[in-house]
């Protein structure tokens, strides 16, 4: 099961990757694509009560913690040791290892591509109509908000595109909130994972997605697929999006000039805060799930979809979306030749390398606490819900950071005892 979707993607499983597999093991490979929205996860719970679960499934370690906690997810070295050798290590790594104490070194993921999601997308040309500068604090990026918003040179345009549809990329974005926040949803406290929701850190970004609601579409239209929509269309000129994300859905839709301006930053931080770490940066991979009708083949499948005959096509898919997991196809002249990163002068490669130069080093935090608890809890996505609550629902920020809390603290309960790795 897999959200890499759409017709390039289709064409590609139907009728590349998935006969060729077939020919060469007369081994019969079924797929279901999954939607962005959450509906993979809810379409994957509803195959593992059933007791019919999928081999495979594209996500991140935090979109399949509950997987991990309850014992379901396969131990890949094998394979991901393969794959080094002929790719170099694996980058960020350590997010596909999710276990703790002498298991932390097992991996649980075969690497896809990097999702590098601490960073700020805004419209470089709309900047510098408006003699705007790159924000640095919450206060400048919503004065930059209101300043598009409000002008006359680009009327169709508002300031920000504000999620708040209550899963997915809201809770994603909340995450990047919190962390320049100065804070985080969980901290190590004598060798012992404890909430640390604060409510110094928690309500300041409540107060904040207030003031840039007023600048944003309807917030509780906002999603992963919309935000592409509407930034191909020019509905809003900034936002937090992974990678250079959307300038590859701008380019193959014809708005190369949108695409050539769409810049990245770091995300801005609260006025006075120490931020831990300036986002989040994880590697999107595949579990192998246990109790699937054919684990065995199915990892074999994905050592064949990422290996030295594969990998470089896989990634150039949709090469804006994911940076490669190694540098070594990133390094590849095949990889490099692309068409879109031909254009301008690579301008696109410049953008993905700016990111990984640039971004990353803010955001790689391989000492964040996380354990297979810590991400069953996420995959809830209580911050998602909390935006809705107060951004769509309009409920009291203090009664939506109340609900917050007490339903972390129930989560991770729950995730205590469902515990089975």
């Amino acid at each position: 099961m897999t959200d890499f979707s759409g017709d390039q993607w289709e064409a590609y499983w139907e009728e590349d990757l998935i006969p060729s597999f077939e020919e060469q093991t007369e081994v019969e490979i079924n797929l279901e694509y999954a939607g962005f929205q959450g509906t993979g996860e809810q379409r994957l719970a509803t195959l593992l009560q059933s007791g019919e679960p999928p081999e495979f499934y594209h996500a991140t370690t935090s979109e399949f913690g509950d997987l991990i906690n309850q014992g379901l997810t396969r131990q890949v070295d094998d394979i991901v040791d393969d794959l080094e050798a002929e790719w170099g290590d694996a980058l960020y790594k350590y997010t596909l290892q999710p276990m703790t104490g002498d298991r932390d070194d097992e991996t649980h993921s075969i690497p896809h591509g990097v999702y590098v999601g601490g960073c700020f997308n805004y419209r470089s040309d709309v900047y510098e109509a408006l003699d705007l500068e790159v924000p640095e604090t919450w206060e400048e990026l919503v004065e930059n908000a209101r300043i598009i918003d409000e002008s006359d040179e680009f009327e169709e345009m508002r300031g920000f595109g504000l999620p708040a549809v209550p899963q997915g990329k809201s809770a994603s974005d909340f995450a990047n909130w919190l962390y320049n926040s100065g804070g985080d949803v969980w901290q190590e406290n004598g060798g012992e994972i404890e909430l640390w929701f604060d409510e110094e850190h928690v309500m300041p970004i409540l107060d904040t997605l207030q003031e840039l609601a007023q600048y944003s579409p309807d917030p509780s239209s906002v999603d992963w697929g919309s935000t592409i929509e509407y930034w191909i269309a020019g509905r809003f000129g900034q936002c937090f999006m992974n990678n250079a994300w959307l300038c590859g859905p701008s380019f193959f839709a014809g708005a190369e000039e949108v695409a050539l301006n769409t810049d990245q930053a770091l995300i801005p931080t609260r006025e006075g805060a120490d931020p831990v770490t300036r986002g989040w940066v994880l590697v999107n991979g595949t579990p192998i799930i246990d109790g699937s009708s054919n684990p065995d083949t199915a990892g074999e499948f994905k050592r064949y979809m990422y290996g030295p005959e594969r990998h470089v096509e896989v990634s150039l898919i949709e090469p804006m979306r994911f940076i490669p997991p190694y540098e070594e196809i990133i390094e590849t002249d095949a990889y490099q030749n692309a068409e879109i990163f031909q254009v301008a002068d690579g301008a696109f490669l410049e953008k993905n390398q700016f990111i990984m130069d640039e971004i990353v080093p803010e955001l790689d935090s391989p000492e964040l606490p996380s354990t297979p608890e810590t991400l069953q809890v996420g995959t809830f996505d209580i911050p998602g819900e909390l935006t809705n609550r107060v951004i769509v629902d309009e409920q009291d920020p203090e009664d939506a950071y109340e609900w917050a809390v007490n339903e972390y603290e129930q989560r991770y309960q729950d995730a205590q005892d469902d515990a089975n790795y």
